[in-house]
């Protein structure tokens, strides 16, 4: 598993569980499957630009909060 993969789901599900939003829940908010973010915030997925733009915007923060430090 990528570091920086690790580091950015870690970052991800930390920000989503600091607003006390359940995984499925989130999912639903911004239009991923459950499978989808699970993997995303477990690190074994990559991510792109646009899916990584609504999960910022489903968080209500900036793209670089959670890239910080890549």
């Amino acid at each position: 598993m990528n570091e920086r993969k690790a580091k950015l789901g870690q970052t991800i599900r930390s920000r989503r569980q600091e607003q006390d939003i359940s995984l499925r829940r989130f999912a639903l908010m911004v239009g991923f499957s459950h499978s989808y973010l699970v993997d995303v915030e477990s690190g074994r997925r990559n991510i792109g630009i646009e899916n990584l733009c609504k999960i910022a915007d489903g968080l209500g923060v900036k793209v670089s909060d959670l890239t910080k430090g890549l």
